[in-house]
This record gives C-alpha cells, sequence and structure tokens, in this order.
C-alpha cells in the first residue's frame, strides 16, 4: 500500500518514506491510499476478542502488506500489553480508560507500537544515525521517551518549554538517560515547535542524520490510534448490546485522537457520532463553525496537553471526508470549553458520580453530558490520569491526588536535561554531537 500527503497529491511513498517523513520533508502529512474496510461479521464476535486479537486484526489489514504476519503479532505483542477498560460512570455513561499505560496516557499505544515497528521492521541497519525530535509540553515526550528507551541506533531529543511543565511529568522522560536527550528550552511550546520544524528543514543536518518526528504526525504513531478504539466498543458492546446507538466524545488538541476516531468509524466501527471536544484554544470549533482558523498560536489552559495553535493534523481528517467541511459535519460535532468549565466539570462529576477527570478527560465528558440524546449509550476518552496533573487536580478538587507508584518510580531518578535558549545552532551542535 502507498501513503499519499494530503499537501502534495503527487507525493506518494511507501509505509518507510512515509515513517520518515517522506524524504525529510516534515511538512508533508501522510494518509494511506485507502482505508480497509472491516468485514460486518467482524463485529458479530469482536466482544469476545482481547485487545491483543482486536489489533493484531486491524494491524494486518493496515501492515499486512508491508509485513509478514508472524512480525506484525510480534509487534503487537510487545507493544500491546495493558489495558483500556471501560468503567460504567453512570446511567448511560460509560468511560474508556487510556491511562494504563507506563506513562498513563492514551500516546502511550501509539509511541510503543512505533518503537516496536522500528525494531521489528528490518528497517534499521547496524550503521543506522536516527534522530526523532519532537516538542512537547509533557505527555508525547514521556510516551515517546519510554517507548524508545534503549532503541538501537535511535536518539530521542525531545524538545520542553521552562516552566510549563510539573516535575512529576518532566520526570517521565528528563530521568531515561541513554539514547534519550531532554532539552528544556528557555522559551515556548511553539519556539520548540519552530526549534523542530528548523531541523527538519536544514539540508546539510539531514545529510549527517536521518530526522523523523514521533508526534501524531508519523502515520507510524498515528494509526495505531484506531486499535483502542475498536477495544473500547467491543467491551461496550459486552456491557450493553449491540442494539444501542453509541455517542463517542473525544478530548481533542492536535486532532490527532479524533482522526483516530474519524478513521476507525470510516473503517466500520458501529458509532452514530463523534463528539470533538477542545479547550479555550478552539481552533477546530472555529473551523467547523465559520470554515478559518483565526491564530496559528497557543494559549496555556489547565487541559495543557491540548494547547494547539493550528491543528496539523486538520488536514487529515479533512482528507477522509472529501476536503469537504459538510462532510465532516455529518459525522463529527466540535465544541469547545474554557477553563471555567473544566473546573466545574471536574468537581460536579466527581461530587455525582465519584469519578475523577483529569482535565482532558473533563474536556470530553463535558460535550457528552451536553449533547448525549437519551436513548443512547455515551462513551467518553479518558486521555490522561489525574496524577499527571497532580498539582492543578489538588488545586482545583482541595483534594490530595496521590502518585501512582508507576509514576513515583520516576521522581528518584538523575536529571538529565540539557538547556539551552531558543536558538538553532545549539540544537543543531546538540543533535551533531549525540549522532
Amino acid at each position: 500500500m502507498l501513503y499519499h500527503s494530503t499537501r502534495n497529491h503527487d507525493l506518494n511513498v511507501t509505509l518507510k518514506e512515509a515513517v520518515f517523513c517522506g524524504g525529510n520533508s516534515v511538512n508533508e502529512y501522510f494518509m494511506p491510499e485507502r482505508l480497509p474496510r472491516i468485514p460486518r461479521a467482524f463485529f458479530n464476535n469482536f466482544s469476545d476478542m482481547s485487545f491483543k486479537d482486536i489489533a493484531y486484526v486491524l494491524a494486518n489489514q493496515m501492515f499486512g502488506e508491508e509485513f509478514d504476519s508472524a512480525t506484525i503479532k510480534d509487534i503487537v505483542n510487545k507493544a500491546i500489553n495493558f489495558d483500556a477498560p471501560i468503567v460504567h460512570v453512570k446511567d448511560n455513561i460509560y468511560v474508556l480508560e487510556l491511562f494504563h499505560g507506563p506513562t498513563m496516557a492514551f500516546k502511550d499505544f501509539g509511541a510503543r507500537f512505533m518503537a516496536r515497528m522500528f525494531e521489528n521492521s528490518g528497517w534499521l541497519s547496524p550503521d543506522s544515525k536516527i534522530a526523532i525530535l519532537l516538542a512537547t509540553t509533557g505527555n508525547t515526550g514521556a510516551a515517546v521517551a519510554n517507548a524508545f528507551a534503549g532503541v538501537p541506533n535511535v536518539k530521542v531529543y525531545i524538545l520542553f518549554p521552562k516552566g510549563r511543565s510539573t516535575r512529576q511529568l518532566e520526570s517521565q522522560f528528563v530521568t531515561l538517560g541513554g539514547n534519550i536527550i531532554p532539552i528544556e528550552v528557555m522559551g515556548t511550546i511553539d519556539q520548540c515547535r519552530q526549534l523542530v520544524a528548523q531541523a527538519f528543514d536544514d539540508k546539510a543536518l539531514n545529510r549527517r542524520v536521518t530526522m523523523t518526528s514521533a508526534n501524531s504526525a508519523n502515520i507510524a504513531r498515528l494509526l495505531p490510534q484506531t486499535f483502542y478504539y475498536f477495544y473500547g466498543l467491543s467491551r461496550l458492546q459486552k456491557l450493553v448490546g449491540n442494539d444501542r446507538k453509541v455517542m463517542l466524545s473525544v478530548p481533542c488538541g492536535n486532532l490527532g485522537n479524533l482522526v483516530g476516531a474519524a478513521m476507525s468509524k470510516r473503517m466500520g466501527l458501529p458509532v452514530d457520532r463523534i463528539l470533538a471536544c477542545e479547550n479555550a484554544n478552539s481552533q477546530f470549533h472555529q473551523f467547523m463553525t465559520t470554515g478559518l482558523i483565526s491564530s496559528p498560536h497557543s494559549t496555556p489552559t489547565l487541559a495543557y496537553a491540548a494547547d494547539k495553535g493550528m491543528p496539523s493534523n486538520l488536514q487529515r481528517l479533512l482528507s477522509l471526508y472529501d476536503n469537504s467541511r459538510d462532510n465532516l459535519a455529518r459525522d463529527i460535532t466540535a465544541m469547545s470549553f474554557d477553563d471555567a468549565a473544566i473546573i466545574s466539570t471536574i468537581n460536579g462529576t466527581f461530587d455525582e458520580t465519584g469519578y475523577m477527570c483529569d482535565p482532558h478527560t473533563a474536556l470530553a465528558y463535558a460535550g457528552l453530558s451536553r449533547m448525549l440524546p437519551k436513548d443512547q449509550i455515551g462513551l467518553f476518552v479518558a486521555s490522561a490520569h489525574p496524577a499527571k496533573s497532580v498539582a492543578t487536580m489538588n488545586a482545583i478538587t482541595g483534594r490530595a491526588i496521590d502518585l501512582p507508584l508507576q509514576m513515583n518510580a520516576f521522581m528518584t531518578g538523575f536529571d538529565h536535561r540539557v538547556k539551552m535558549m531558543p536558538n538553532f545552532d545549539s540544537l543543531k551542535r546538540i543533535i551533531l554531537e549525540n549522532s
């Protein structure tokens, strides 16, 4: 199968070329030339299938032309080794918890699948010099760092802005050492992203090092984000049967998780409607309302991981719907919520149901609470454990949020961060010194 660029319709590449940014053009966002349509018979039995079995079927459909079935099974078995349970919250509302992986956020799924793909694909030779670059306010950096820690011939450069994350969150990627190079930038997240873009555009640097991304821009990290939607629906059907319509609510920032949901629906997943729930950085909501995005810059909110300016995955989302906003609107409703709504949702949900949402999950619950028809089942996505935002959660709730053991384990490690001003020459020197 070939992968086409959503920006340049004449550019069609192999999976390997797409994963490595199609010849180091980081501005290309690739999608499969066709989406597999999952046979209806599959859904007759999938409520009795394991997560790994479902992921294997989907991965075989997506990557079966690139890798043999034994390789795909090995990748799935190593990557999908933790659960994504369904929890009943109240009445006809359930939550899909995606925070049971090693860094307690949904990005563990795609990052671990991508890392195991690198290890098992045969793409890397003993002479390979692969540099993975990403800008993060926390969750992406933690997931990618833990997934790629120890992978031979790969160095991961994590750029993060000073003061935009918690010590607990930063510890998940600054304490690993080895092939993980954390770079604290004395600037903003937008400046971090600009530095990464400059690195991809630097021809001299690209001749020395093969670079790629590991955020949702990379197709290898994006496609596995369909797996948990299928698995979530399978668990939901086991609980409530398959005769009720399902509304799916997703917290959104750069729209990667939304693309995974939309792809799943286009592949045949039986959800009636998808809610795309943003924070005050409401660019997708603006686009769906007016056809325009007002600003490429982000504003800090309580739901920090969703603080995005221009959502780069919008072009992928549009490509699924023939670049038509009207077509998008048939499947997806966009909503946005400010910090006051996040606080109200967190406290109100806990008081009413005993369920604790983190600020990102609160976006999805707020949307579902407002839009869910009484005759439908609602499923919202919990994208991160509340402890990932421990200081914020303590302040919002007035309750002490305990750190899980796996987060506490990171807190005692040596801090390997490198500090730099937002200067590209400094970044380039760090990459060359470590390659």
